[in-house]
């Protein structure tokens, strides 16, 4: 991470700061994806999803449970164990029982019972669409996670970016405001100068006087509209207000829309990359598999069943023998009447893979309609800053004619005050527009989809 450490400025001028460190805006992006709150919040959600995929996982976990008995006439231990079939919907159970009697009459003084159980759904809940259901959910709810986690990134990048371009704006502005200031001040000290010598009159002076006082205002206002930029930077960072962190001094680059390409283009590479569309688009799937089950879900609860026992007892002192044996296997099944709430649940279902297909067409226009106007944005942006610079040039030129007029006694200072508030509006308009552009420019990259969230670690 590059950074440069130097001693800051008061506003006012007079005395030294705490020591800053300026930021490039790579780094900041890479410090704020790993420390703000905000990407801390969607990874909290991402491993509250990973967990709730584990606990459906868990179901087809064996379980197994032992247990301990003892009473006055009898004690003895057991041990269960349950495996669910992840693709045949069946359950396989087993159970041993070990039981010691003392102080009561019985054929055996140690008897053993051991059963094994499978049993097969052979209609309702048969095959991995009714037995993964669950997991495929928890599955599908990390992935949205996941998707939202880059969708954060990417909006978190963008925020940054206009924070860091707002602070290089104010920066900028604090510097014309500087200096309009000291072009009042020296208009103000020169028409004292000629009234002194009878070459201008009283209201020059209280002209000029009024174009100091609000060109100072205005350095007041963009010394404070500066350090309220660098404190949102550095809350987007995680950082306290009072941190010394701040954005590097750069330049803002000009606009270049040589390397954009045509708006279909872009169209269709946000239709195939857009990470929420991709969502939309599997929410379709979720909807249709939940009204698969819903289906399945309306025909008869019907299994097949298979278990095997086997019984021991023993003498006090004899060995233990077999005293019977068994293999059975049976079906059994149920028909409820009232089906009101499964035929509700299915026609439900079908309402929602309606629906989600309706929203994904939507989703699609949306996000077309999204890539057109960010385009249109740039291009605006684009062509407003090429006017702008043309009337900075104008506004420039036009002070220097009315400074040379003023001083050869050819006008009033008025129009040297009205020049310097047009340049003055003018250049500021002008670095707002340059940093929107580079703003909006990352902006078209977040709606196009090809936004690049995995920065490399710095140097």
């Amino acid at each position: 991470m590059l950074l440069i450490t130097v001693l800051c400025v008061s506003l006012s001028g007079d005395t030294p700061g705490p020591a800053a460190q300026f930021i490039r805006l790579e780094d900041a992006w890479r410090i704020g994806l790993r420390e703000s709150f905000s990407m801390a919040n969607a990874r909290d959600a991402v491993r509250a999803a990973d967990i709730g995929e584990f606990q459906a996982r868990s179901r087809f976990f064996p379980k197994i449970t032992p247990s301990f008995f003892h009473g006055p006439n009898e004690s003895g231990w057991s041990i269960a164990a349950s495996q669910s079939l992840p693709w045949l919907g069946g359950e396989v159970r087993a159970e041993r029982i070990s039981r010691t009697f003392e102080g009561v009459l019985t054929p055996a003084s140690r008897a053993a019972d051991a059963s094994l159980v499978w049993s097969q759904p052979l209609l309702r809940g048969l095959g991995p669409n009714a037995s993964l259901y669950d997991l495929r959910n928890a599955r599908r709810a990390r992935e949205a996670q996941e998707r939202g986690l880059v969708l954060a990134k990417q909006r978190f990048m963008v925020e940054v970016a206009r924070a860091h371009y707002q602070t290089l704006a104010q920066r900028e502005l604090l510097s014309v405001a500087r200096q309009s200031s000291a072009r009042s001040v020296a208009l103000r000290k020169a028409s004292e100068a000629r009234l002194e010598v009878g070459l201008s009159n009283k209201l020059d002076v209280y002209r000029a006087q009024l174009s100091e006082s609000q060109a100072e205002q205005s350095t007041v206002q963009a010394e404070t509209a500066l350090q309220s930029a660098i404190e949102r930077f550095r809350i987007l960072l995680g950082r306290p207000p009072s941190d010394p962190s701040e954005p590097a001094p750069a330049d803002i680059p000009e606009p270049s829309t040589e390397e954009l390409g045509p708006v279909e283009m872009l169209v269709n590479i946000a239709l195939a990359s857009r990470l929420d569309l991709a969502e939309v688009r599997e929410q379709i799937d979720d909807a249709r598999r939940t009204a698969s089950l819903s289906r399945q879900n309306l025909l008869p609860d019907m299994s097949l069943n298979l278990r095997y026992t086997e019984q021991r007892a023993s003498g006090a002192t004899g060995p233990s023998v077999v005293t019977n044996r068994r293999w059975e296997t049976y079906l059994s099944g149920s028909i409820p009447l009232e089906r009101a709430a499964d035929v509700g649940q299915l026609q439900l279902s079908n309402l929602e893979v309606t629906s989600r297909q309706r929203a994904y067409e939507q989703r699609r226009y949306e996000v077309e309609s999204e890539v057109r106007s960010a385009h249109r944005d740039l291009l605006s942006l684009a062509r407003s800053i090429a006017t702008q610079s043309g009337a900075v040039a104008v506004a420039d030129q036009q002070l220097q004619l009315a400074n040379l007029r003023y001083q050869r006694g050819l006008a009033s200072n008025f129009d040297v005050v009205d020049a310097e508030g047009s340049l003055l509006a003018a250049r500021s308009s002008l670095v707002q527009l340059l940093a929107a552009y580079q703003v909006a420019r990352l902006d078209l990259e977040r709606v196009v989809g090809r936004m690049n969230v995995n920065l490399e670690p710095g140097p």
